[in-house]
C-alpha cells in the first residue's frame, strides 16, 4: 500500500552508539520518522500480525559507484524497513497540534517542525502512523480523503480480512527479478560505519544434483562495538593478515535444480544465532558440513531469500535479532542503489586485496603454469 507523505512515531528506548559501542538505555523518548513510502500487512506463523514499513533517505555515495564507471559521489536512495507488531485493534484517526523532532544524519544535527495540525491513529504500542492535515486532502480537509484515510482504511480493512493468510513472501515495490538473488537486512545505526559496500553472487558450476550460489558481502569496516577498545588493534592485524581493512564475509544459498528457487543457507563460521547489534565476536557455525538453514523469508518470490545481518562483526542468520531497529534494505537487483552488485567469486574479491607481491606472484604462477600446458 502507497504510504508516501505518512510518518511514522514510536516511543521506544534510547540506544547509545558513542565512540564505536552500540547498547540499549533505559530511558525512553518519541522518534518520527518521515517519508514512508509504503506499508504492508501480514500475518506471519504463529498467527500474529506484523505491519512492514518502508521508507526512503538519499546519500551522496562517498566513492561513487565503481561498477557505473564513476569514481566521483553520487546520489542513490537509501531503503529502510521496520517490523511493527500489531495484534490488536488499530485505532480510529484523530486531530492534534505536533512538532516532530528529526535526525539529519549527513549534517548530524536535529531539527524540529511545527506545531502543525496533524491527523493520526494508533499502531500496535505506543506506534502512530500520521500525516500534516495541510498536506495531500485535494482541498476536502478531511483526512478521509487524504492518504492517511487510505492507509487506516487499508490496514483496518486487511486486519479482520479472513484473506489475510499467513505468507514468508514480502513485497518489495520493485521492478521483479527472475534470477537468484538475497535481499539483505541490516540495523542502520550499524550503517554509519559498518554498512555494505558491494554484494557479489556467484552461481556455482552445478555438482551431484545440487546449485549453490556464494554470496560475498563487502562492509565498509568491521568495527568493534562490545570490544571497542581492542578495534585499532584488530584493525592493524586485519590489515596485516588481509592487505585490507574492509570486512568480506561469505555464505551459501542452496537452490533447487527444477526449479531455481532457494531453500537453503550456509552460513559457515558467521552464523549469528540469537545474538544481536551488541555482540562483535560471534563465529557460529563452526565447520562447513553442518545441516544448512532453511529459508524462513523470501522477498518478492522464491529465488529471493532474506538475510539479516545481526551482530556488530557482521554474523548473519535468516531470522531478525535486532527487531525494535530500522534496517538499511539492500536489493541487488535495483538501479537506485548506494552499493556495487556485481557475480564475483570470493577468490575473486580476495584477489582484489592482496598486496602487489602477491598479485604478482599470482600473474607469474598462471603464465607459468600455461606455458607448460
Amino acid at each position: 500500500m502507497d504510504a508516501e507523505g505518512l510518518w511514522f512515531s514510536k516511543i521506544e528506548r534510547e540506544y547509545s552508539a558513542d565512540l564505536g559501542e552500540f547498547r540499549w538505555t533505559d530511558e525512553q523518548r518519541t522518534w518520527d520518522w518521515r517519508r514512508l513510502t509504503t506499508v504492508e500487512l501480514v500475518r506471519t506463523k504463529d498467527g500474529s500480525k506484523k505491519l512492514i514499513l518502508r521508507r526512503k533517505g538519499e546519500i551522496k555515495t562517498r566513492y561513487g559507484r565503481p561498477d557505473l564507471g564513476r569514481e566521483e559521489a553520487v546520489d542513490a536512495s537509501l531503503r529502510y524497513m521496520l517490523g511493527i507488531d500489531i495484534d490488536h485493534n488499530v485505532g480510529d484517526i484523530e486531530t492534534d497540534y505536533y512538532t516532530a523532532k528529526v535526525f539529519d544524519h549527513s549534517k548530524n544535527t536535529w531539527s524540529l517542525i511545527g506545531p502543525k495540525k496533524r491527523w493520526s491513529f494508533s499502531i500496535g504500542d505506543e506506534g502512530w502512523l500520521w500525516q500534516w492535515a495541510d498536506e495531500g486532502t485535494e482541498g476536502t480537509g478531511r483526512p478521509e480523503d487524504a492518504k492517511i484515510g487510505e492507509v487506516n482504511k487499508y490496514i483496518k480493512e486487511r486486519f479482520s480480512s479472513k484473506d489475510l493468510i499467513y505468507t514468508n513472501i514480502f513485497d518489495l515495490a520493485v521492478e521483479k527479478n527472475d534470477e537468484c538473488f538475497p535481499v539483505i537486512y541490516q540495523p542502520a545505526v550499524d550503517g554509519m560505519k559498518n554498512f555494505i559496500r558491494e554484494i557479489h553472487c556467484w552461481t556455482k558450476p552445478d555438482e551431484d544434483g545440487k546449485r549453490e550460489l556464494e554470496v560475498t558481502l563487502i562492509f565498509n569496516n568491521e568495527e568493534l562495538r562490545k570490544h571497542k577498545i581492542l578495534n585499532k588493534i584488530y584493525e592493524n592485524l586485519r590489515l596485516a593478515k588481509y592487505g585490507r581493512l574492509k570486512d568480506v564475509e561469505s555464505f551459501v544459498v542452496l537452490a533447487d535444480l527444477g526449479d531455481g528457487n532457494a531453500n537453503g543457507l550456509r552460513f559457515t563460521k558467521i552464523y549469528s544465532g540469537d545474538n544481536n547489534l551488541e555482540e562483535d565476536t560471534i563465529h557460529g557455525d563452526p565447520k562447513p558440513d553442518l545441516p544448512p538453514h532453511r529459508v524462513r523469508y523470501y522477498a518478492d518470490g522464491y529465488r529471493h531469500p532474506i538475510i539479516f545481518v545481526n551482530t556488530s562483526n557482521h554474523a548473519m542468520a535468516e531470522h531478525d535479532t535486532n527487531p525494535d531497529l530500522w534496517k538499511w534494505e539492500y536489493v541487488p537487483w535495483i538501479a537506485d542503489r548506494p552499493f556495487v552488485s556485481d557475480k564475483k567469486s570470493r577468490d575473486e574479491v580476495n584477489m582484489l586485496y592482496r598486496n602487489l607481491l602477491e598479485r604478482t606472484l599470482a600473474a607469474f604462477t598462471k603464465r607459468l603454469v600455461g606455458l607448460l600446458e
